[in-house]
């Protein structure tokens, strides 16, 4: 499936996905999920979806996102409350909620037009 997991991963991610039994579209993402999680890392990803989420992805695919994603990559930046969170320091108090970002899901349109 995936040439940057393992085939032990490859084959739990298989056995998920013909397993799988609820809305589709659950599934779907989760996967995506892993795609983006490759680009931006997996603090990235914590940014996105609430932990809630996040678990019942983490469910879905059999895998964790900190097991098969890198913490941070060369893009993670480009995400507001990525950015925000290494000026502030404060990275779980922004995935929390507890410091408010606006747009901390978004990804900064000014990079990608050089």
């Amino acid at each position: 499936m995936f040439d940057f997991l393992t085939d032990e991963q490859n084959a739990r991610l298989h056995n998920s996905i013909a397993e799988f039994k609820g809305h589709v579209s659950t599934i779907e993402t989760a996967i995506g999920a892993i795609v983006i999680g490759q680009r931006y890392g997996w603090r990235v990803l914590r940014m996105v979806h609430s932990s809630n989420t996040m678990k019942k992805y983490e469910k879905a695919i059999g895998l964790s996102y900190e097991e098969i994603c890198p913490e941070e990559t060369e893009l993670s930046t480009r995400n507001v409350g990525y950015r925000a969170s290494k000026v502030i320091g404060k990275y779980w108090d922004i995935v929390m909620g507890r410091h408010k970002v606006e747009r901390k899901a978004e990804l900064d349109e000014e990079e990608t037009q050089s």
